[in-house]
């Protein structure tokens, strides 16, 4: 047997192929993931959006209660480039009945059904379904407009069609043929396949011999039979029929037309009806099944207008944490466990529930920053309301009354309001620490918290409290944005993670990730929900509660802070750099499994990690003037002895010393004895 090696040709030297020294690169951590209520787009799937208008065609506009529209454009409108939305809606899911009457249905007459060997009478009705669930589908118009074109002559005999040169429709194709013994309107007939038929030789001297072969189209049937079934021959006029379908959806934030043309009328058609639209439109998808083939009205060329059967369904009542949290994790069961998580909404023993809410949005890889904008909102019947006054506190010294803030709206309405932060507190913990508890777990993302609004200080402190993770932030106050529909309404109270994970994606971007996301304002915000004191900024602060902070030109985000007890990880830019770091030695070494254990690997895989660190040293990630100030790579014989070897093991020791955002400067005034001022 010959040594495995490259294939050889003619005589030469020939170069080994050899696998590329390992190398690491930084992970992105800008792609945020937003979770909440939307009037439209598929449930329980997270969807890649990268600009607001991608997000208006998917998931609609503001319309309905959710705060997820007004979180995902302050993101943009911050600078971030890349986000996943996923849209919740109550339980059951599809395939559930109750599921699938959510999707509005309109259906379409197509036409009397003469020709095409279906028959005069009553024609096909086809249907169409809302791609995505809820009211908005009914609102959808849908015209079939079939065409004749691509005219021209020829001779049918029984059922084959000879066509000219360079006319030749592909199978499936409908045909309309005029002739003696056709209706005056024309009939329909299918072409099933094709023939090659030779003509008549031509007369004269000499032996006979076959003319030039033809192409000929095979018909589903045969136009005109003679008496007894005998084969009649029959100069057509014959022209090529497809439809046009156009959906348009008169959503008034982003009205849209689809419009399919040169459809096939039959499922052998090289682009069906029925495939098409399943395959290409974002509005509607084929429901049942279609009679096959369609039939054009009547034995005219012309148009049918569906109507909506059924309008689907307004899905916003009944939204509640079970639908943003799911059923729970299936990883939470115990290896070999006989218990089964199902969706409360399946059918007994339909096998494990699939991941919903938050939990299918954590399992996007992508995602660093996840924000649940509608986590504090319930469907319902409104409690009396415990609203707190936004009056600004009397300040220390006497000064002129601050302007007066724009007034206010939550978007709440008879089934919808916003959790109180005072006498619903246990509620809204039990919601954010599940979020939390799903961040801690994946260890991939940050949760970015809303603080309640309204809250006071001391409320604030005991909400904190019941928080310990460094995988999770506060941001605080909400923050009002006027409504883009109605620039002369009432400021729209929004929660401040949809701003925040717009700064922190900004920042990595222009300035990279050591940086702290923090000093910058906040896009179009022109209120607050409160006002804030010096002394409630500084004792937020001490409690890691990262403040919008009202100032002259807008609302500045003063601080970047997690909400761990432990100091190593009080800072963001630190969790955020040390989770880059395990992700990308993580996702890329994989490369290196089933490699001999050898000192040359481990010297390669030193080298490659040298070189990441080095490289984020430059760009001051990394505490100390010196590299070895700054981190260290152990990968020896000490770490790596023969008994862990034999393991199949490769150890790698690496340190690093994060560089901390700075966030006071202390500046000292002194005077000496000649009265020369100092500042130190």
């Amino acid at each position: 047997m010959t040594p495995a090696g490259p294939r050889l040709g003619a005589p030469g030297v020939y170069r080994e192929a050899r696998r590329p020294p390992p190398s690491f690169a930084p992970v992105r951590l800008d792609v945020a993931g937003f979770v909440g209520v939307a009037p439209r787009g598929p449930v329980d799937t997270p969807v890649a959006v990268d600009r607001w208008t991608d997000y208006l065609d998917r998931f609609g506009g503001f319309e309905g209660p959710g705060l997820l529209p007004y979180a995902v454009r302050a993101f943009f409108a911050q600078g971030g480039v890349r986000a996943h939305v996923l849209r919740v809606a109550p339980l059951p899911r599809a395939p559930h009945p109750a599921a699938q009457q959510a999707h509005a249905l309109h259906r379409t007459r197509l036409g009397a059904g003469a020709g095409m060997g279906a028959g005069a009478g009553s024609g096909p009705e086809v249907d169409l379904r809302a791609r995505d669930e809820g009211s908005w589908g009914g609102r959808l118009a849908v015209r079939w407009e079939f065409t004749g074109s691509d005219q021209f002559a020829a001779v049918v005999t029984g059922r084959e069609l000879a066509l000219p040169e360079a006319r030749i429709p592909p199978v499936g194709s409908v045909l309309r043929l005029r002739g003696a013994g056709l209706p005056t309107t024309g009939e329909f007939f299918r072409i099933i396949g094709f023939a090659d038929a030779t003509s008549a030789p031509d007369p004269g001297p000499g032996p006979a011999a076959g003319g030039p072969r033809r192409r000929t189209a095979v018909l589903d049937r045969p136009p005109v039979t003679g008496p007894g079934g005998r084969t009649v021959t029959l100069a057509v006029e014959a022209e090529a029929v497809t439809v046009t379908v156009t959906v348009t959806d008169p959503d008034p934030a982003r009205p849209r037309q689809e419009r399919f043309a040169g459809l096939g009328l039959g499922g052998d058609h090289p682009r069906p009806a029925a495939a098409v639209l399943a395959a290409e439109s974002l509005l509607v998808t084929p429901d049942g099944t279609w009679p096959d083939p369609l039939s054009p009205p009547d034995g005219r060329l012309g148009s049918a207008l569906s109507r909506p059967v059924r309008p689907g369904l307004d899905r916003y009542a009944g939204i509640g944490p079970d639908s943003f949290q799911g059923p729970g994790p299936v990883d939470l069961l115990p290896v070999g466990g006989a218990e089964v998580v199902e969706d409360p909404g399946a059918a007994p023993g339909s096998g494990p529930a699939p991941a919903v809410g938050m939990d299918r949005m954590a399992l996007v890889t992508e995602v660093a920053l996840l924000a649940v904008p509608d986590l504090l909102w319930e469907y319902g019947e409104a409690p009396e309301s415990t609203e707190l006054p936004t009056r600004t506190p009397p300040g220390a010294v006497f000064a002129p009354c601050p302007p007066p803030s724009p007034s206010l709206t939550t978007r709440s309405a008879a089934r919808e309001f916003l959790l109180d932060g005072v006498t619903q507190l246990p509620e809204i913990l039990r919601r954010q620490q599940r979020l939390v508890a799903l961040a801690e777990r994946q260890r991939r993302f940050v949760a970015l918290l809303d603080v309640p609004p309204r809250l006071p200080v001391r409320a604030v402190a005991r909400w904190r409290a019941a928080f310990d993770s460094s995988y999770a932030a506060a941001h605080h106050p909400w923050l009002g944005v006027m409504p883009a529909e109605d620039p002369r309404g009432s400021a729209v109270l929004v929660p401040p993670s949809g701003f925040a994970a717009g700064i922190v994606a900004e920042r990595e971007r222009r300035l990279g990730l050591p940086w702290g996301p923090a000093n910058e304002l906040a896009a179009d915000a022109v209120t607050a929900a409160q006002r804030l004191a010096e002394a409630d900024h500084d004792a937020l602060h001490l409690l890691g509660i990262d403040v919008f902070r009202a100032e002259r030109d807008g609302f500045r985000l003063a601080s970047a802070r997690t909400l761990s007890s432990d100091p190593d990880y009080r800072q963001l830019s630190v969790r955020r750099l040390m989770t880059m770091l395990r992700l990308a030695l993580d996702r890329q070494a994989q490369v290196l499994a089933f490699e001999p254990h050898s000192p040359a690997l481990r010297a390669e895989l030193r080298g490659a990690v040298v070189q990441l660190l080095r490289g984020l040293h430059r760009s001051g990630a990394f505490a100390g003037d010196r590299e070895e100030e700054s981190f260290f790579v152990h990968c020896d014989e000490r770490l790596n002895p023969a008994w862990s070897q034999g393991l199949g093991r490769l150890v790698a020791e690496i340190g690093v010393a994060p560089a901390q955002p700075l966030e006071y400067l202390v500046l000292r005034i002194s005077q000496d004895g000649d009265g020369a001022v100092a500042v130190g």
